[in-house]
C-alpha cells in the first residue's frame, strides 16, 4: 500500500495515557502496512538524546526557564530536520510522542 506520509502526534500530560494511546495507533498502522516511525521529544536522534540527558539531569546550578526552553527547541529542531521531513518526504508516516506542531509548520 502506498501512502503519502502523514504526522500523527500525541500529546498529554505524565500519566495521560499517551504510550497506550501510541500502542494502539502503531497496532493499528501495522494492521494496514503502513510504514511508520515513532519519535519522543525531546530526544530521536544521538545529539537530541544528549541534549534530552542534560535536560533531565539534576544540575548543581539553578538551569534559567529560558535556557531550557532553548534546549528543549534545539533537540526538537535537530529531530525535524533529520528525522521527521526525511521521512515525511519519503511517504514515511511519524508518530510523535509530544510535539509543537508550530515549529515545524513554521520552519517546515
Amino acid at each position: 500500500m502506498t501512502t503519502s506520509g502523514r504526522f500523527i502526534v500525541v500529546e498529554g500530560l505524565e500519566g495521560a495515557g499517551k504510550t497506550s494511546a501510541i500502542r494502539t495507533i502503531q497496532q493499528w498502522l501495522n494492521e494496514q502496512q503502513i510504514k511508520f516511525i515513532s519519535t519522543r521529544e525531546p530526544g530521536g536522534t544521538p545529539l537530541a538524546e544528549q541534549i534530552r540527558t542534560i535536560v533531565k539531569q539534576v544540575q548543581d546550578e539553578k538551569v534559567a526557564p529560558e535556557t531550557e526552553l532553548l534546549l528543549m527547541y534545539a533537540s526538537r529542531v535537530q529531530l525535524v530536520k533529520t528525522v521527521i521531513q526525511p521521512a515525511l518526504q519519503q511517504g514515511c508516516w511519524v508518530l510523535g510522542d509530544r510535539h509543537d506542531l508550530a515549529l515545524s509548520l513554521v520552519h517546515g
